[in-house]
Formats: C-alpha cells, structure tokens, sequence
C-alpha cells in the first residue's frame, strides 16, 4: 500500500512538474508579448503626438522660430554682465557661439 501510495505521489508529482513548466513557459511568452505591446503602443503614441504637433504648427513656423530667438537673446542679454566677467578667449568663444546661433536662426527664418 505504501508502495502504490509513493508510485501515485510520484505521478502526481511528475505531472504537477510538468503543469508547472508548461505555466512558466506560458508566463514567459506573455511577458514578452506584454513587452512587445507596450513598445508597439509606445511607438504609436509617439507618433501620434508627432503627428499632432505638426498639424498645430504647420504655417507658423516662422512665428516659433521668431519666439525661440527672441527667447536666446533673452538669455543672452541676462547673462551678459557674467559675460563680461569672462577671460577674454572665454569671452570670445562664447560670443562667437552667440554669433553662429544668430546665423542659424537667421538662416531657418529666411527659409
């Protein structure tokens, strides 16, 4: 009787095994189902909010253009007095970077 109790445990137990492997395979599918979603839904998200911003902007970009370069030369003029501060190369650098950020600004907005 004990003998055919351990063989029936031991049955039981091979197939408890076995249902337990073939639900950690299923979880592990499910998890990289999950995480394949969530980037699909992620990328389509982002593209939509791309998609978004472009339509509200379409026909102004030379008006954001103009309030991004007025907002620079906001920066620039608060920091200028720190400007001057500067060791003269630190302060020829750092005008010659001022200078080339009003080229590309000049340039987008004759575009």
């Amino acid at each position: 009787m004990i003998n055919r109790f351990n063989e029936e445990f031991i049955k039981f137990k091979s197939r408890v095994m076995a249902d337990l492997e073939e639900v950690k395979s299923q979880q592990d599918i499910l998890r990289i189902s999950y995480t394949i979603n969530e980037k699909q839904l992620l990328e389509k998200i982002k593209k939509m909010i791309y998609d978004d911003i472009q339509k509200s902007i379409t026909g102004k970009e030379h008006e954001i253009l103009m309030k991004t370069w007025i907002e620079e030369l906001k920066k620039i003029v608060n920091n200028f007095d720190e400007l001057k501060k500067l060791h003269p190369k630190e302060f020829s650098i750092q005008i010659d970077e001022i200078s080339t950020t009003i080229e590309i600004f000049k340039q987008k907005l004759s575009v």
